[in-house]
């Protein structure tokens, strides 16, 4: 699979959970509705500022396509907002203290 047909795909899938038609979607993002469609339908290839308004407005990771093969590097929320005012040497002393609590299991 490529690129756009994992656009195309995630997109359609991110617009039917959401009951997003494809006009109401065109329509937030002051596009014309064949457009949408045909990404949908892979019969066109947009320009990458389309794909990353579509992408923006639909919540559409661009990373999770284009590296498909990779594993997520997503860090929780919860993570990054408590080693946010850590420094490098508190957060690796709490890493590693989780280290040495794995290994105890």
């Amino acid at each position: 699979m490529n690129f756009l047909e994992g656009f195309a795909h995630k997109l359609r899938e991110k617009r039917e959970q959401g009951k997003i038609t494809q006009r109401e979607l065109a329509d937030r993002l002051n596009m014309c509705s064949r457009t949408i469609i045909e990404i949908e339908n892979c019969k066109s290839n947009p320009r990458f500022e389309t794909v990353a308004l579509i992408a923006e407005e639909m919540n559409i990771s661009l990373d999770g396509i284009v590296f498909h093969d990779k594993v997520s590097q997503t860090v929780p929320k919860c993570v990054v907002d408590f080693f946010a005012n850590k420094s490098e040497a508190d957060a690796q002393k709490y890493i590693d203290l989780c280290r040495s609590a794995e290994k105890l299991q």
